[in-house]
Order: structure tokens, then sequence, then C-alpha cells
């Protein structure tokens, strides 16, 4: 086959960067000229059968299979450490703010008890 791959890594590449159709008789039948996008993608360097089939994810919105580069690859995985990134601050800032919270209302109370005592030493005065 042009792909130098076997008929198993062909099968996997279906529906993620081999799109065949099927004859009237079932058989997968490949376009030649997507084949041979992909086998110049494979001989240039481009790709990494290996690497993309890895990568292969999920396309929610066609309910079917597609590979991401490695660049796109690389920023999910950035997007994802960026998102855990967030959460942790957020998770820090909520516990700053409530230790804030806490000595403001320490304070408040102590400010009360300050006032009270001077009030009643106001009032015996």
């Amino acid at each position: 086959m042009r792909l130098g791959k076997s008929l198993a890594t062909v099968r996997r590449l279906e529906g993620v960067l081999l799109h065949p159709t099927q004859d009237s008789q079932g058989v997968h039948r490949f376009d030649r000229d997507e084949v041979e996008m992909l086998a110049r993608d494979v001989e240039e360097g481009r790709l990494v059968l290996a690497r993309e089939l890895r990568n292969a994810r999920p396309d929610t919105s066609a309910g079917n299979w597609h590979a991401e580069c490695a660049k796109c690859a690389e920023l999910r995985q950035q997007v994802e450490e960026l998102q855990a990134s967030r959460e942790n601050e957020c998770s820090r800032h909520q516990r700053e703010l409530t230790a804030l919270r806490r000595e403001h209302d320490e304070e408040a109370r102590q400010l009360v008890v300050q006032v009270n005592e001077l009030l009643a030493l106001m009032e015996t005065g």
C-alpha cells in the first residue's frame, strides 16, 4: 500500500485521517488524493501516524474522530495546565478571603467591646 502501513493501521486511520466510502458491496474505497496527500505528509515529516492516532480525539460536533496535530495537542495540554492553575489560584484566593473575613469579624468584635467599655467609663465618670 502507498502508506507502507499494515491493513490494521490503515483501518485505525479510518475516520481519523482517512475517510473512505463504502461501495454497494460494503467494500471501503479510499480516495486516491487523500491517501496520496497523507503519504506525502508522512514522507516529508509533517505527520507521524503513531502520534496522530495517539492524539485522536472525538469530534463531538460531527460524531466521529479527528486527529490533533502535535501543535494542537501541545496547546490543549497548555490549556489544561492553565485551567488547573486557575482553579488552584481561585481556591487559594478563596482561602485568603475567608481568613480576611475572620480577621475583620474579630476586629469588629473587639471594637464593639472597646466602645462598650468606653461608654461604660463615660457613664460612670
